[in-house]
């Protein structure tokens, strides 16, 4: 990076659930100069003279914007991002991200940016990198990300969650029903910058806990309160009437470095992924998810249970320790009980405190129970 260059990137809205540009440092991590971020969520985007949002206005996506990305930035410019911190050194890199989540059509569907650098007065277009090809059914899995060298030192097994302490959750301000039962099982999830350090998105936050595998013959049931948020694929005027957040999801992850999603993929049919969001995800008549956590085995016995979600454990490293991840994306603001709000670093006390219902509590049960009684034979 150098002070006098300045980048110029010009697009079209996605036609998407969410989207955002973010510059980052060479940790990477995303900073502020002189009062301005270097991230921008879609709602904030001004639109090129003539276009419309769709994050602002009820509008068909399909309009522009045009960002500048530059060192000499100030609080409160449109579509200004610092390219580097303050005390960057002469040729330290930078890198941005343009994130678009849930588009409309899958992923080649997005029309890719220009990009335009602009130094000492001469101005280079670069070229768009091509599609990417669709995948092909029949090529060889890749190999599968290795598994943490070392048991990392937060990850409880499984078991020592059973017959943790009672969370009563029936003081949530908008009432869980009458006649509905209390919530209990172990309090183990918390906000660490462990999870939050690789590229974030200033837009999400984590609560995470590691857990092991339990037994053949047990899963791992979280449950706690569904946030109100957007359904589909297209964007939405943000923020919304009746929407606690714009996305959630609940990820099972392998250690190491990036902490790789698990994917276990097949010789025939698609791939497994262990992640689901809030479309994805049942919810009882309370509005509580129950994700069970379990092998590829048990999946048709948990889906039978009505108000089940299945996150799958791996495949190929079935008793390595898992990071487990709950996201929320770009709460609003009168929504206190998101994962935004809890301290960082603090303790799962502390995460259960600030968010209430919302609060996963998580408990190991056999999958006999679950089946024969449901979620609430496993948090009894």
């Amino acid at each position: 990076m150098t002070e006098d260059l300045e980048i110029t990137i010009s697009g079209v809205f996605p036609d998407a659930r969410y989207a955002s540009f973010t510059v980052y440092d060479d940790k990477p991590t995303w900073f502020s100069r002189n009062g301005a971020r270097s991230s921008l969520p879609d709602h904030l985007i001004v639109p090129d003279a003539g276009s419309v949002n769709p994050w602002q206005t009820v509008r068909a996506p399909g309009g522009r914007f045009t960002l500048t990305l530059s060192p000499d930035v100030a609080a409160g410019q449109p579509n200004r991002l610092p390219l580097s911190r303050e005390d960057a050194v002469p040729g330290a890199k930078a890198s941005v991200i343009f994130r678009v989540y849930l588009p409309t059509g899958g992923d080649s569907t997005v029309v890719l940016p220009t990009v335009t650098l602009t130094q000492g007065g001469v101005s280079k277009t670069l070229p768009t990198c091509p599609p990417a090809p669709p995948p092909t059914p029949s090529a060889t899995p890749p190999t599968p990300t290795p598994p943490p060298t070392t048991t990392p030192p937060a990850a409880p097994p499984a078991a020592a969650v059973e017959g943790a302490g009672t969370s009563d959750s029936n003081g949530h301000p908008d009432g869980g029903g009458p006649g509905r039962p209390p919530e209990s099982g172990a309090k183990i999830f918390t906000r660490t910058s462990e999870v939050e350090n690789l590229a974030p998105n200033p837009d999400n936050a984590y609560l995470g806990t590691w857990l092991v595998p339990p037994g053949p013959d047990q899963v791992v049931v979280v449950r706690g309160r569904a946030p109100h948020a957007v359904r589909g694929t297209h964007p939405v005027s943000w923020p919304r009437r009746r929407a606690d957040v714009r996305y959630w999801s609940l990820c099972t992850n392998l250690g190491g470095q990036y902490k790789p999603v698990v994917i276990n993929r097949f010789p025939e049919g698609p791939a497994s992924y262990g992640c689901r969001y809030n479309d994805e995800t049942r919810l009882d008549r309370y509005g509580y998810y129950t994700f069970v956590l379990g092998t590829e085995g048990q999946r048709a016995a948990i889906e039978a249970i009505r108000t089940a979600t299945f996150v799958p454990f791996s495949v190929s490293y079935p008793t390595a320790p898992h990071m487990v991840l709950l996201r929320h994306l770009l709460p609003v603001e009168d929504f206190p009980y998101a994962v935004q709000n809890v301290p960082m670093n603090s303790s799962a006390e502390t995460a259960a405190a600030v968010m209430g219902p919302y609060y996963p509590l998580v408990t190991v049960c056999s999958l006999a129970t679950l089946t024969a009684e449901g979620p609430h034979g496993c948090t009894a």
